[in-house]
């Protein structure tokens, strides 16, 4: 039996919302948490008062952010596969060169 999704109340500038989720409350208030620091940049950065396109922009941020993170993953997975490749060839060298 899976884990049980449960409500978990959460702030966000300023406004109440209930997420229901499975996963643990303090992961939820921590993603919450996040979300409203971006807000608080965005809207320490630029003029914009609009609740809607202050959410975007923030929304934004954080797309980039995810982007650039999951690029340099699939790129450091790469180089982990390149180099795997040239170790394992390098010790079928010195094995075929001990027979």
């Amino acid at each position: 039996m899976g884990v049980l999704k449960k409500n978990i109340d959460v702030e966000i500038i300023g406004h109440n919302y209930t997420i229901r989720s499975d996963a643990d409350e303090d992961y939820v208030h921590k993603i919450a948490d996040y979300l409203n620091g971006k807000i608080q940049e965005v809207l320490q950065s630029t003029k914009t008062v609009d609740t809607l396109n202050v959410v975007i922009l923030a929304a934004l941020n954080i797309t980039s952010e995810f982007i650039l993170l999951r690029d340099e993953q699939g790129e450091f997975q790469r180089q982990i596969k390149e180099r795997s490749r040239r170790l394992i060839r390098f010790i079928d060298d010195q094995v075929d060169n001990l027979r």
